[in-house]
């Protein structure tokens, strides 16, 4: 059985292509042949390209990027660990740009797989829907979603309109939270929430990929937040003084509040690495709050605002929703800061369950 995945496989973002491989290496270990279909889509393609001159940017934009990339090689290292792991772990068909390249390089497949990430949210995919990624094909290939997403994205009614076309010629549909499952329950009866693919394997399997790194303290505050949010370093560094231990950032963030360490060149080998290392775990990041409860880890998630769903989702299925702050004022007693995990692991165990319920083919 010739199985095909198409989902945000190659960026670089530790959620992005550990979710990517999860799933990959999950089907290979149940049916031998999974690929992930090397789908080039146009938005991603711009937002990670490197080019000495951007036609499309601003002469102030390529004047930035020029400097950090070219002159200061931010991220480069990084980009280069990511690179080097995709082509390790992750198998691919050949690079495709468009439905009919997709369509194409697919067609002897027997299975294609929508998912996981938030490939259906127009929001990453150039302010429309992609028909990739919802595996338009003009052949009779059986069709899965697991773990789909949208992020936030709230249809509207010519968006559901489309979905409803895509969705119909899907053998089972499944997707990662609940906010849109309620969306398609109109156009669609038979939907099922899944677990995130990086919860399908356990903490011993990623940790058979991991990469050692050096320099750090004995016991530290991993800080998750990728997008400088003051309410997440605050939180951090509350538990950094109560606990008595640094903090190590995995971005660079910008605050007045010291940040004892920073390791913002780490590939994603690496990343599993420093967060088995790490004492506490604060985060805003869902990718983050999920390997922290994989890795039975002390831990706060930050609400985020702008795309709660997820993360809510997750702690609402394993009974850990208190992790959940608004603000540093919401942090409970320290005495209240040890999670007992027999019954978060109990419950996730349940979910795994169901969840490869849904991918036995």
């Amino acid at each position: 059985m010739k199985i095909g995945i198409v989902t945000f496989h190659n960026v670089y973002n530790y959620g992005g292509m550990l979710q990517a491989f999860a799933l990959c290496h999950f089907l290979q270990e149940t049916y031998s042949a999974c690929y992930c279909i090397d789908y080039r889509q146009d938005a991603l393609t711009k937002k990670y390209r490197h080019r000495l001159w951007d036609k499309e940017k601003s002469v102030k934009q390529n004047t930035k990027h020029f400097i950090a990339y070219y002159l200061l090689r931010k991220n480069y290292e990084k980009e280069k660990k990511f690179n080097a792991f995709l082509s390790r772990h992750i198998p691919q068909t050949k690079a495709v740009s468009s439905l009919e390249a997709f369509q194409d390089v697919t067609k002897d497949f027997d299975i294609l797989i929508s998912g996981s990430d938030q490939l259906w949210n127009p929001q990453f995919t150039g302010g429309q829907l992609d028909p990739v990624y919802f595996l338009e094909t003009n052949t009779k290939v059986r069709k899965y979603a697991y773990a789909s997403s949208a992020g936030a994205r709230i249809f509207n009614p010519s968006e559901i309109r489309q979905i409803q076309q895509y969705l119909q010629g899907y053998h089972s549909v499944a997707v990662r939270e609940d906010f849109l499952k309620q969306q398609l329950l109109p156009v669609r009866r038979d939907v099922e929430v899944v677990l995130d693919p990086t919860l399908l394997l356990d903490s011993v399997k990623w940790l058979s990929l991991r990469q050692h790194i050096g320099g750090l303290p004995p016991r530290f505050v991993l800080l998750y937040t990728f997008d400088n949010d003051a309410k997440t370093i605050a939180i951090a560094k509350r538990v950094s003084q109560q606990l008595r231990i640094p903090i190590v950032s995995l971005f660079r963030v910008k605050t007045k509040l010291e940040i004892e360490y920073t390791r913002d060149n780490l590939g994603p080998q690496e990343f599993l690495d420093l967060l088995d290392k790490c004492s506490f775990v604060v985060t805003n990041s869902f990718h983050g709050t999920a390997f922290s409860i994989n890795f039975q880890k002390d831990f706060f998630s930050v609400y985020k605002t702008s795309n709660p769903h997820r993360v809510l989702n997750l702690v609402g299925q394993l009974g850990l929703s208190e992790r959940v702050l608004k603000s540093s004022e919401e942090l409970p007693e320290p005495s209240g800061w040890k999670i007992d995990y027999a019954e978060p692991m109990q419950a996730l165990h349940v979910q795994r369950t169901k969840a490869k319920e849904f991918l036995t083919f």
